[in-house]
């Protein structure tokens, strides 16, 4: 009786902690469709609320992965390894800040009108924070590897489709823009969108080791 009550304390505490990284990847995903309706609705008047808002979500996310290292620290049992799962937590919290640090940009920097290659970017970063809540939500059925590689293999589609537009966008910017002032602070903001996709190609890489170990 004290072996069945131990045990399904564990499975409580799986379900705790994985419950616990959906909710971070659903903060991603209402923060990255934050940044698409900026960008797309682009309002210098209303911008400081839209950025605080993606900064509100960031600081959830900080939240969730404070309370997560302290769950996985008191926990003997893990559903995964604890480096995997830090791992997770990590890489989906710095695409949430290299998110709030577009926004931020937007907003310090006074850009007058962000450029289609900005809303390019910022549609992609969305469709990958999708994708990866979409593995969070399937995380606790370990055995379904298949799908974990779909959706790996689609955020590294996106991963490569942000890189292009990215080279695209800096060859334009250098080639017809001539204030060297407004080419630093776009260039930033263009690493800044480039930089998240590939955060979020960080956290299918952790997906796809964690497949192939337990898969």
């Amino acid at each position: 009786m004290v072996f069945k009550t131990w045990f399904s304390w564990i499975r409580g505490n799986d379900k705790i902690i994985i419950g616990n990284l959906e909710k971070q990847g659903e903060v991603l995903v209402r923060a990255t469709s934050d940044l698409v309706a900026l960008v797309s609705n682009y309002d210098k008047n209303n911008l400081t609320q839209r950025a605080s808002i993606i900064k509100e979500l960031e600081h959830e996310g900080d939240r969730l992965t404070h309370e997560l290292f302290t769950m996985i620290s008191a926990t003997f049992v893990t559903p995964l390894d604890r480096e995997d799962i830090s791992g997770l937590a990590s890489s989906i919290d710095e695409v949430l800040d290299f998110t709030d640090g577009v926004a931020d940009r937007f907003l310090l920097f006074k850009i007058n009108k962000p450029s289609p290659y900005m809303l390019d970017l910022s549609k992609i970063l969305f469709l990958a924070s999708q994708d990866i809540y979409h593995v969070l939500c399937i995380l606790g059925k370990i055995k379904n590897s298949h799908k974990f590689m779909e959706y790996c293999n689609s955020i590294r589609k996106y991963e490569h489709e942000a890189d292009s537009i990215y080279r695209n966008a800096i060859a334009e910017l250098f080639e017809l823009n001539d204030n060297p002032i407004e080419v630093i602070k776009l260039k930033e903001i263009y690493e800044n969108l480039e930089e998240s996709v590939d955060k979020c190609q960080d956290v299918a890489d952790i997906v796809e080791d964690i497949a192939l170990k337990y898969g």
